[in-house]
């Protein structure tokens, strides 16, 4: 048996304390404690856009909502809490669902649809100063991240953005009826990886990440 006297025990205490110091508790990320209330477009019915990929259709509400299962698990793993907004036929009825989820800011996901195949940019809308401040996070990550043609952030009154208090962005990431994006959708739908969904949903993610690095204030949900 190891006999430690006083003056060993002591250096192990403080040794311990050292190694505390030195290695102290993640104080979490930018995500942790905030609630992003994702809204994917359409829905209930409503299919937004249809894409063709050789015969076979592309739903605008299909990849929005995959794009938004994608987001949310990058969310979680961040340490932040997605709230997925209900798909309620009312704008401001999904307005007032993110807010009573005591959501910080709101992501409505959709994708544009043209008669153009061809056709293919990036646009983003909002209504308020504080939906463009945010916008100015998440517009140009997805821009970068798909390197498609930059249409910018509109101040339209369009959309979700014009109802409550959240900061808010409406992203058209990319035409769902562009005949690449339509195949790309699908091969995502068959396992592949590195698809726009994925591409997208990170680039959100980033914009988020690096909002909450620049504002370290709540957003305006209920109860905040």
């Amino acid at each position: 048996m190891w006999y430690y006297g006083d003056n060993m025990k002591n250096s192990l205490v403080i040794l311990g304390l050292a190694l505390i110091v030195a290695f102290p508790v993640s104080a979490g990320t930018p995500l942790t404690g905030k609630v992003i209330a994702l809204d994917a477009g359409h829905g209930g019915g409503e299919t937004g856009a249809v894409g063709v990929c050789n015969g076979a259709e592309v739903i605008e509400a299909d990849v929005n909502l995959a794009v938004r299962k994608e987001l949310k698990v990058l969310i979680a793993v961040g340490e932040g809490t997605a709230h997925e907004v209900a798909q309620l036929s009312s704008r401001q009825d999904r307005v007032a669902d993110a807010e009573a989820a005591g959501s910080d800011v709101l992501i409505s996901i959709h994708h544009n649809g043209s008669t153009n195949t061809s056709a293919d940019y990036a646009q983003s809308f909002v209504t308020q100063k504080n939906d463009k401040i945010f916008a100015g996070y998440i517009h140009p990550k997805i821009v970068n991240a798909l390197e498609l043609p930059d249409k910018g952030i509109k101040n339209d009154g369009y959309g979700m953005t014009v109802y409550g208090s959240l900061p808010g962005v409406l992203t058209e990431s990319y035409f769902v009826t562009n005949t690449d994006a339509a195949c790309d959708f699908l091969n995502y739908q068959n396992g592949a990886t590195n698809t726009r969904v994925q591409k997208e949903a990170q680039a959100m993610y980033d914009g988020l990440v690096a909002y909450f690095s620049a504002n370290t204030g709540g957003g305006r949900g209920r109860n905040k």
